[in-house]
Order: structure tokens, then C-alpha cells, then sequence
């Protein structure tokens, strides 16, 4: 105990923000499995906390997509209110499966919108890289060799299953369950272990969402 009194002790600043910005993090994807309006507020402030964090650890493109997010969350704010007037429009809202409180407004997946999103998210993902990894060699700003690549693949995933998100497909559960792999172990090689822990409990609060998107959810066409 003692030992574990004199490390939260010693933490900096950021030893702080990465924990605080692990809180937000689970936080947030608690509020996603239930598909709570809340969980886009509390985007915005994991966003914040996150632009510190990775940009101390110089992850350069996961500090952008923080940016991205907080565009996002208004999007989804937009979206999620959308979808319930469109499941009142339906009469799904209507429609109860065990419990109208825990009932998820789901879209069935469009697979031309899956389209257009991988056609736009290769090119981004080459371009991304190849101007991270220019950047990385100009300022000796990458801590190990491949890390502007993961930090981009990692990125234009993260902005996929975001936009997914914010269109309530189930896919995006699988999205995000692939990539939280990936970075669990780009952070673990970085050291950056309360983040590697975050995104552990993503993959485990995962399975809950598709679980629960699954038992309660609610096609709206």
C-alpha cells in the first residue's frame, strides 16, 4: 500500500491528466452502450483532456482527432435527437422490448455510406502517415520507428467508428473493439500504461454494448 501511496504521489501533471482523462474515457463509453445524449458532453471533455495527453506523448494525429471528436459531438447531439424523431414518425417509439428506458434507436447498416466512408478513409490513412511520419523525422518527434503509422491508422479508424457512432450502426461496436486492441499495445510499448488500461476497458464494456444494442435495440428505417 505503501508502495502505491508513494506512486500516486510522485505523479506530474500529466501522470494526472492521463488518469483523469481514463475516468472521462470509461465514463463515456458507459454512457454509449445505453446510447445516453450525455455521452456526447462527456465526448467533448475526454476530448480536452486527451489533446494534452497524446500531444505530450507526441501522438500527433491522435491529438488532431480530438478536434474532430468535439466537431462530432455536436453532430451527434444532432443525430441521436434525429433518430427519435424518426422512431416517433415510425411508431417505433412505441415498441417496447423489456424496458423503454434501456430501449437503443438503432439504423440498420447502409453499406453505400460504408462505401464512401472506406474510400475516403484509405487515401487519408497513406496521407496521414506519410505527413506524420515526414514530421516525425523533421522533429525527432516519434517514439519508436512505426509509431506515425499506428498513430494514423489508429486516428482514421477512431474517425470512422465516431461517424458510425453518431449514425447508431451496431457495426461501429466491432469498429471499435478492433482498434482498442491495437492501441493497447502501441500504448504499452509507449509506456503509456493508464491509457492502455482505458482502452482494455473499452474492449471489455464492448462486448457489454453489443450485448445490450442487441437485447434492447430498435431498428428505425
Amino acid at each position: 500500500m505503501d508502495g502505491i501511496g508513494a506512486y500516486f504521489i510522485g505523479l506530474d501533471l500529466w501522470g494526472w491528466l492521463e488518469i483523469f482523462a481514463m475516468v472521462a474515457g470509461i465514463f463515456y463509453v458507459y454512457l454509449e452502450i445505453g446510447k445516453s445524449q450525455l455521452l456526447w458532453y462527456v465526448c467533448i471533455l475526454t476530448s480536452v483532456l486527451n489533446i494534452f495527453v497524446y500531444w505530450h506523448n507526441n501522438f500527433v494525429s491522435m491529438t488532431v482527432i480530438q478536434f474532430y471528436y468535439i466537431v462530432m459531438a455536436f453532430y451527434g447531439i444532432h443525430a441521436f435527437r434525429e433518430i427519435k424523431d424518426d422512431a416517433k414518425a415510425d411508431g417505433k417509439g412505441e415498441e417496447k422490448k423489456e424496458s423503454s428506458d434501456k430501449e437503443v434507436l438503432i439504423r440498420r447498416f447502409d453499406w453505400k455510406t460504408g462505401a464512401w466512408t472506406l474510400a475516403i478513409a484509405v487515401p487519408v490513412y497513406f496521407l496521414l502517415a506519410n505527413l506524420l511520419k515526414a514530421y516525425a523525422v523533421t522533429h525527432g518527434a516519434s517514439l519508436f520507428p512505426s509509431q506515425p503509422y499506428w498513430d494514423a491508422f489508429i486516428a482514421v479508424g477512431s474517425m470512422v467508428g465516431t461517424f458510425f457512432l453518431g449514425r447508431s450502426y451496431m457495426c461501429q461496436w466491432y469498429i471499435w473493439i478492433f482498434l482498442d486492441t491495437i492501441t493497447v499495445g502501441v500504448f504499452i510499448y509507449s509506456h503509456m500504461y493508464w491509457m492502455a488500461l482505458m482502452y482494455v476497458c473499452y474492449i471489455v464494456m464492448s462486448f457489454f454494448g453489443i450485448r445490450h444494442w442487441r437485447k434492447y435495440g430498435v431498428y428505425v428505417e
